[in-house]
């Protein structure tokens, strides 16, 4: 279900990630281990096409995140580990950007915002 095959990610001269390799089998559970600045959160946000590698590949569900970056985030969610909220952004304008990064768009993304924000009290 997830290949990672030689995963690098620079920030410059850093190494955040250096040539991981891992694969997780369908209904497998698997941790993510190690202590701060070994990688874990750059890892999981280029398994969820948050940010690109540097070299390496990565697949989920047999598409390639960085060729397929849309279908991918398709089949997965992520919560991240903080609050994935922008202060200069309203709710309306927040929930529009998130909605846009998982392909939605037009009168359907309208649509479900304005569902979300009525489910939520917070329609303007």
């Amino acid at each position: 279900m997830i290949q990672v095959e030689n995963l690098v990610k620079k920030y410059g001269p850093v190494k955040a990630v250096d040539d991981l390799s891992f694969a997780v089998a369908q209904g497998e559970l698997f941790g993510l281990l190690g202590p701060n600045g070994a990688g874990k959160t750059t890892t999981l946000s280029i398994l969820a096409t948050l940010l690109a590698p540097t070299a390496g590949r990565v697949t989920v569900a047999g598409m390639d995140v960085t060729r397929d970056g849309a279908g991918v985030r398709r089949r997965i969610g992520m919560v991240p580990q903080e609050i994935a909220l922008y202060e200069d952004l309203n709710a309306r304008e927040n929930l529009e950007f998130w909605g846009r990064l998982y392909g939605l768009g037009g009168d359907g993304l309208r649509s479900r915002v304005d569902e979300m924000l009525e489910l939520a009290d917070l329609q303007t």
